[in-house]
């Protein structure tokens, strides 16, 4: 991760710059707002997120993604960005509101890390 971000500017903990997403073929201007979309949940869609408001990235959380069934074993057989349909760059979070809200969760760290690369996360 460290050569595809480029920093700009900083001031004390504050940082702006610039985040290559190779496989998507973007930069994000950092500081950034990215739509959260929970794959449980279409409220508004991956898809139309990217046509109708021009979102070129996004963030899912890939701990609710290993813990259901169906969502898991269509992230591992497509991969994220076709499960998604979503062209563009996609964050996962590890699950740690999950950690934080009910205090234990099904999995270690080093399980969720293999997971999101194994759905082809990007970021």
């Amino acid at each position: 991760m460290r050569d595809h971000f480029e920093l700009r500017d900083g001031d004390l903990a504050g940082r702006i710059g610039r985040l290559s997403v190779p496989r998507a073929g973007i930069t994000v201007e950092t500081p950034a707002l990215l739509p959260v979309v929970n794959p449980n949940i279409d409220t508004i869609s991956p898809a139309r997120l990217e046509s109708e408001f021009g979102a070129d990235v996004l963030i899912t959380n890939s701990y609710i993604i290993k813990t259901n069934d169906h969502l898991r074993e269509e992230a591992l057989d497509v991969g994220l960005h076709e499960m998604l349909d979503f062209d563009g760059a996609i964050m996962t979070d590890s699950g740690s509101f999950q950690l934080a809200e009910y205090g234990e969760i099904d999995t270690t760290t080093e399980e969720i890390l293999q997971f999101q690369r194994d759905i082809g996360t990007d970021i």
